[in-house]
C-alpha cells in the first residue's frame, strides 16, 4: 500500500490544483484530462514515499464559475491519495455543474488562493502555497488573472504555476516565483502533469532526472498561441 509509515512529517507544501472544466474542452478530453492527473498523482507519490505526509493538496474545476472538489488536506498515506483521485474521477462528466460557458482564471486563482491560506492557517502557518492551473484557454470573464496573480505573490501565495494544454492556452499571467510549463497535447498531459507536480513540490530525487524529462517531452509539444 502506497504511503505506509511516512505521514508523521508536517506538510511543508500546500498545493492547489486549478482545474479548467469550460465547454471548449470537449467530452474526450476532458476525461483524458481526469484520467492524467489520477495517473500523474499516482506516478508521483509512487516514485516519491517520503511525498506523503509533507505534501497537501486541494483541488477545484473552474468555468465562469468555481467548484472546489477536494478540501486542502495533508496526503499522509494511499487511502488519503485514492479520496483525492476519486473526486478527480467524480467530475466526469458532470464537471459539478459548473458553467462552462466561459473560462474566469482570474476569479478561479482568488478562490483557489482563500481555500489555501485557509488550510495554512489551519496548519498554524508556514506552509509554501502553489496554485496549479491547468487550461486550454484564456481569461475571457470577470477578473483579470495577471492582476490577481501579482496581487497574490509573494503576499499570501509562493507561486502561482501553469501549464497549458493545445494551442490555445494562455498562461501569461503567471506571476513572482511562478512557472509557464508550455503547452502540451492532451495526449502527453500525464507525464507533464507527473514532472510539474515533481518540481512543484522540490521533492529532492528524482528530481534532476523529471527535469531532464520535461526538456525531452517539449520536443513535438503544442505551442501556446498569445493574445
Amino acid at each position: 500500500m502506497l504511503g505506509a509509515g511516512a505521514a508523521q512529517a508536517a506538510p511543508t507544501t500546500a498545493l492547489y490544483l486549478t482545474m479548467d472544466g469550460s465547454d471548449s474542452i470537449v467530452a474526450a478530453d476532458f476525461t483524458s484530462q481526469v484520467t492524467a492527473y489520477n495517473a500523474a498523482l499516482t506516478a508521483f507519490f509512487t516514485a516519491n514515499p517520503v511525498a506523503f505526509g509533507q505534501v497537501a493538496i486541494g483541488g477545484a474545476i473552474f468555468g465562469a464559475d468555481f467548484q472546489e472538489f477536494f478540501a486542502p488536506q495533508t496526503i499522509i498515506d494511499g487511502t488519503v491519495l485514492t479520496s483525492l483521485e476519486t473526486a478527480i474521477s467524480n467530475l466526469d462528466p458532470g464537471r459539478l455543474g459548473i458553467n462552462g460557458g466561459s473560462t474566469a482564471i482570474g476569479d478561479a486563482l482568488t478562490a483557489s488562493a482563500a481555500s489555501l491560506v485557509a488550510f495554512n492557517i489551519s496548519q498554524g502557518g508556514g506552509l509554501r502555497l502553489i496554485i496549479d492551473v491547468t487550461t486550454d484557454g484564456e481569461n475571457n470573464f470577470g477578473s483579470d488573472p495577471a492582476t490577481v496573480a501579482t496581487g497574490l505573490v509573494p503576499g499570501s501565495v509562493a507561486a502561482v504555476n501553469c501549464l497549458g494544454i493545445g494551442a490555445s492556452a494562455n498562461c501569461s499571467f503567471v506571476a513572482g516565483a511562478g512557472t509557464d510549463f508550455g503547452s502540451v497535447s492532451f495526449a502527453n498531459l500525464d507525464a507533464a502533469l507527473t514532472a510539474k507536480i515533481q518540481i512543484e513540490t522540490t521533492i529532492p530525487e528524482p528530481a534532476k532526472l523529471l527535469v531532464v524529462g520535461v526538456g525531452v517531452m517539449c520536443i513535438g509539444v503544442v505551442r501556446r498561441k498569445r493574445a
